[in-house]
């Protein structure tokens, strides 16, 4: 850092810049050089580094438009401010574009009624006097689009274990590569697409987002959703369209279960009593709804097939043993499910008469017996 000395005049380096030391050096002048070392150097340095950060930083431009990005047709401010006190500000727009405007002191605000340009600059030149008429100038590019968004139809019905592809097209946007397309299953993200080409205002191309995927029994009545954003910066986004699409898949039967006197089987044989009622009832899953058949080994009078799969068993006798088999049914395959169904005999002594317990009662009916019955 330096201090330069004119005529026996200290002219310091911050006067020098402001432009009232800027005659040349006389013969006599002489340049000081303070370092860091020399002790009378630190007051001068100090000074002098305020001087020069005030100048280099010279004043601020803030430039804002309100929304972020606008739909085309619709209203659009713009407002520039300046943290410089006696600002020039020159604000000009492509031809043909005519805000309404109000200014301050130090800012203008332009106010557009309905946006009709894709390529839309706002631009914002300031000329600070106080700073030897120092120029500056922020520029804006305003994100325009539309809401136009179509997804392709897909078959009216899927086939589950087929592949097949959903197909976005997005809104016009300009900047191209602020649209993002994003589909959705549900609530969940699926695949996200956008373009690294800013593109042409004049040219309409549109983004597109194909997604692929095989149809599983989960996708019958699924909500798929293409969602449309504009990137407006800093991690933001702002949902500008979106477009849903619910899907109808068909599968075979699955899931198939039977149920005796409202019990679940499991695989084992179900035992009921002679003379009992037995109801078993089959459910199955599928699209279309399958076509429940039971097949009854008996044969028997007292069954009854009833609605779609119910079989009714009156009054159950050994004839009815057997293994009974529901099969479920639609243009796209079919499920079997069995029972195996044992009938045992009719009323029987209970569990807890034991063998010493039945021996202790017949002797004890026999001395009944003896003792009861008159000698002849």
């Amino acid at each position: 850092m330096t201090v330069m000395i004119s005529n026996g005049k200290v002219v310091s380096l911050s006067h020098w810049i402001l432009g009232k030391g800027e005659e040349p050096l006389s013969p006599n002048s002489r340049v000081m050089d303070f370092t860091p070392n020399s002790p009378v150097g630190y007051i001068p340095i100090s000074l002098l580094t305020f001087c020069i950060t005030a100048i280099v930083t010279g004043f601020e431009i803030r430039l804002n438009t309100n929304p972020p990005a606008v739909e085309f047709g619709a209203s659009l401010e713009m407002n520039c401010t300046t943290t410089c006190p006696d600002p020039i500000i020159n604000v000009e727009y492509k031809p043909g574009i005519h805000p309404n405007r109000t200014t301050g002191s130090n800012w203008i605000t332009d106010y557009f009624p309905s946006v009709q340009a894709w390529d839309f600059t706002a631009p914002c030149n300031v000329i600070c006097k106080s700073q030897n008429n120092r120029a500056d100038e922020q520029k804006k590019v305003v994100t325009v689009y539309n809401r136009e968004i179509n997804i392709t139809s897909p078959p009216e019905v899927l086939e589950v274990n087929r592949t097949y592809s959903l197909e976005c097209i997005g809104p016009r946007v300009y900047p191209n590569n602020k649209l993002i397309l994003t589909w959705l299953r549900g609530n969940q993200t699926l695949q996200i697409n956008s373009t690294g080409e800013q593109g042409f205002p004049d040219e309409d191309i549109r983004l597109r987002n194909v997604f692929s995927f095989t149809a599983s029994v989960s996708d019958d009545g699924q909500e798929y959703t293409c969602l449309a954003e504009v990137d407006l910066g800093s991690n933001s986004t702002k949902p500008i369209a979106n477009c849903s699409v619910t899907l109808r898949a068909h599968y075979k039967p699955g899931d198939t279960t039977i149920s005796v006197n409202n019990k679940t089987v499991s695989g084992f044989p179900v035992t009921v009593r002679k003379g009992d009622e037995v109801t078993m009832i089959c459910n199955s899953n599928g699209n279309p709804t399958p076509t429940l058949k039971w097949e009854d080994p008996s044969n028997s009078s007292n069954v009854e097939i009833g609605s779609p799969g119910v079989l009714r068993i009156s009054h159950a006798t050994s004839g009815h043993q057997g293994i009974y088999q529901c099969r479920a049914t639609n243009r796209y395959g079919i499920e079997e499910k069995e029972v195996d169904i044992r009938v045992t005999g009719g009323r029987c002594v209970p569990h807890f008469v034991t063998p010493g317990v039945l021996l202790i009662i017949l002797i004890s009916f026999g001395l009944w017996l003896t003792y009861k019955v008159p000698r002849e």
